[in-house]
C-alpha cells in the first residue's frame, strides 16, 4: 500500500484486490447498531446508523471498486432474458 502525505488517498499496490472497511462501532442496543465505516483504499469515512446502512455502504464500495471488472449480480435481469435462457444457468 502506498499512501500519500497528509492522510491523502491510499492506493492499493495490487490491482483487483477487494476494498478493504474498517468499523467503529459506537453504540449498540437492541439489535441496532451505529457507527462509523472507514473505506480504506478512498481515505472516506462515513457514519451509519443502522446495518442496513452499513450493509449498504459496503454493497457501493464493492460496485464502485469492480465497475471496471464488472457489475455485481443485480436483480436488473430483464424479465425476457430469463424468459429466453439468458441470465439463468440452471445450477444452484
Amino acid at each position: 500500500m502506498q499512501n500519500t502525505p497528509a492522510m491523502g488517498k491510499v492506493t492499493s499496490a495490487i490491482p483487483g484486490t477487494s476494498p478493504t472497511f474498517l468499523i467503529k462501532v459506537v453504540y449498540a442496543e437492541n439489535f441496532s447498531i451505529q457507527g462509523y465505516i472507514r473505506w480504506i483504499e478512498e481515505g472516506k469515512s462515513v457514519p451509519f446508523r443502522s446495518y442496513m446502512e452499513m450493509l449498504h455502504l459496503i454493497q457501493e464500495g464493492l460496485y464502485h471498486s469492480r465497475h471496471e471488472t464488472g457489475r455485481l449480480r443485480s436483480w436488473d435481469l430483464g424479465e425476457e432474458d430469463v424468459e429466453n435462457g439468458k441470465g439463468h444457468s440452471g445450477a444452484l
